[in-house]
């Protein structure tokens, strides 16, 4: 099957591997191929066309929670800081990591469900980047005043869902759909009854089948509707579609290629600019020696040309000067930031040190009576007190670093923060030519 033009390739996790489909959510979405893969980087094979990616149900979690206000403005920060206080707060340097979504509201109050996403490890996001992310509850119609039921990615989901949105979602514990699995939604119920976001419990269970051999037996589906105390039916999982808009959701990885993207395209914009500029000065210089008449009027007008190409040789080399700070790849803040990033101790599995402020300056300066690039790189961050020994390593990478060897690095001894116990430091680093 072949991608129209305008159609959304869609990465969804299926029961037991990745699926893609495509389509709009004008005309409906088709399968275009399933896998068995459970990492995301193993799948391809896509049509042409822009890419959403639907975050599986173990990469997220979700908190429903009632606020106090009406005024959509403060959501963000009232989400913040539910997240917060139950324990899920995210990574700060891994992206775009949560997302907030109202499903109800009334005067004065407002109901609605905060996720956070955990950072992706390694093979969890496709090679081919999406262009938007969202959490797969919201891409499938979770019915409402029903429990939902599927299984994605080798693990059984359940969701709950509001009008237009998924209120909650989790994984189950189990490997199977029995008794214990039908007391753990039931308890997750219970606990959004008693916070006053479920007013009526759900009717039934609907159990999504995927046409595979991993959908539930009959004697599954018995044990489980046992453990839930409500009556259970089986039904297709139906065809998923797109949120419009889509969630916020930006893992760091997809966000700094995006950054890379934007820059060079810019370098390259400007690089054009000033050669087309370029250009039609020397065409018109040469047009305009052509006008000339006679032996005499010739060699004045070479004369004057001469003299005029070398002003503006030497105003193109001035402003050429003054683009420094710009085009110089070496020191673009990005590349500067990324490789002081890369110069930490830390592992695919272990964060010893978080970075908590970044800052770069480069610009022009007076120093010492001339007009000199100025360029400084402030780290600031913090560790554990038991990886203490962290912080030297990552001023020695610093000093050590290829790419940074232009700049001088003043390390100052770390601080005990008296509020968090953690050590913080701040590194300077200065660079000017």
């Amino acid at each position: 099957m072949s991608a129209k033009k305008g159609d959304l390739n869609l990465l969804i996790p299926g029961a037991d591997g990745w699926e893609i489909w495509t389509g709009s959510n004008a005309s409906g979405y088709q399968l275009h191929s399933a896998t068995g893969h459970l990492l995301a980087l193993d799948v391809t094979g896509f049509p042409s066309g822009s890419v959403g990616m639907a975050i599986p149900v173990r990469q997220v979690s979700a908190v429903p929670f009632r606020a106090q206000t009406d005024d959509l403005a403060l959501l963000g920060d009232l989400a913040a800081m539910q997240l917060e206080k139950n324990g899920t707060r995210p990574a700060l340097d891994g992206g775009q990591l949560t997302d907030h979504f109202v499903f109800g509201t009334s005067p004065e109050e407002t109901h609605l469900t905060a996720v956070v996403m955990n950072p992706p490890s390694e093979g969890q996001l496709p090679r081919r980047s999406p262009e938007a992310f969202d959490i797969s509850p919201r891409c499938l119609p979770l019915a409402v005043g029903k429990v939902v039921v599927w299984r994605e990615l080798g693990r059984w989901i359940f969701g709950i869902g509001k009008p237009g949105q998924a209120l909650y979602f989790q994984c189950l514990s189990g490997e199977y759909l029995d008794d214990r699995a039908g007391n753990e939604v039931r308890l997750a119920m219970t606990q959004l009854q008693i916070q006053g976001l479920l007013k009526e419990p759900p009717d039934s269970v609907v159990v999504w089948t995927h046409d595979s051999a991993t959908d539930a037996r009959s004697e599954e589906i018995e044990a489980f509707a046992r453990g839930i105390g409500i009556s259970v039916h089986i039904s297709p999982r139906p065809s998923p579609s797109w949120p419009a808009p889509p969630s916020r959701l930006l893992p760091a990885d997809v966000r700094a290629e995006r950054l890379a993207t934007k820059g060079k395209r810019n370098r390259n914009i400007l690089i054009a600019a000033l050669l087309v500029a370029y250009f039609c000065l020397v065409a018109y210089l040469y047009l305009d020696l052509q006008k000339a008449q006679g032996a005499a009027t010739i060699a004045q007008r070479d004369a004057s040309g001469i003299s005029g190409e070398a002003e503006f040789l030497l105003a193109h080399q001035a402003k050429w000067d003054e683009l420094r700070p710009v085009v110089e790849d070496e020191f673009q803040p990005f590349e500067v930031l990324l490789n002081a990033y890369r110069a930490l101790p830390n592992t695919e599995t272990a964060r010893f040190i978080r970075l908590t402020k970044t800052s770069f300056t480069n610009q022009y300066r007076e120093i010492d009576g001339d007009m000199q690039v100025f360029r400084e790189v402030v780290l600031e961050g913090n560790a554990d007190q038991e990886n203490q020994q962290k912080i030297p390593a990552f001023a020695g990478n610093l000093r050590a670093s290829q790419e940074l060897e232009a700049f001088r690095w003043e390390i100052p001894p770390e601080i005990v923060d008296k509020r968090s116990g953690k050590l913080t430091f701040t590194f300077t680093g200065n660079a000017t030519d």
